[in-house]
């Protein structure tokens, strides 16, 4: 019967633990949010990346992809995206950037814009740049694998005006 106590006292702790989790501020997300291409170019994000969205590097465009992205939570004044390569380095690493979402939208699409600059459009901000040392300056990378099968993805979070997250989403930009 020893075990058994045990057993129960550690299925209260787990139980106390996760309920204090919900219960603090930021620390629970909403169901994921619902993204796609705005570009039909890109697919739907499992085939190969479009000679756009290469880095120039490669003889690209280094283009970013337009995001629409719906399913917004209450509360949410800022998205951001984290351009990623699933096979090289962490989250974010091809650049992470802001977009403002006007008060009570459900959605907004993020456009396209130049990347290895610093120059952004207006409502794009910089939240970290790419961490390619020699790849020329800027916030956003596009996929420059030199043709080696990386998956590239985005990540996109819903956030507060306090920067809390309230809902992910994972959208994939292809293979290069």
């Amino acid at each position: 019967m020893n075990w058994l106590s045990n057993v129960n006292r550690l299925s209260k702790k787990i139980l106390f633990v996760v309920s204090v989790a919900f219960l603090l501020p930021g620390t629970a997300l909403a169901d994921g949010l619902k993204l796609k291409h705005a570009d039909a170019a890109w697919g739907d994000g499992t085939g190969g990346v479009p000679g756009k969205g290469i880095c120039k590097r490669r003889g690209g465009e280094g283009l970013a992809p337009s995001v629409e992205i719906s399913g917004l939570p209450d509360g949410t004044t800022k998205v951001t995206l984290h351009f990623t390569d699933e096979n090289w380095g962490s989250e974010g690493a091809h650049g992470v950037i802001g977009y403002s979402v006007p008060a009570g939208s459900g959605s907004v699409v993020v456009p396209s814009f130049a990347g290895e600059t610093d120059d952004l459009p207006t409502g794009i901000e910089k939240i970290g740049a790419h961490q390619c040392y020699d790849c020329g300056g800027g916030v956003y990378l596009g996929p420059c694998s030199g043709g080696r099968g990386h998956a590239y993805t985005v990540y996109v979070y819903a956030r507060d005006a306090d920067g809390n997250k309230l809902a992910k989403g994972k959208l994939g930009l292809g293979n290069y």
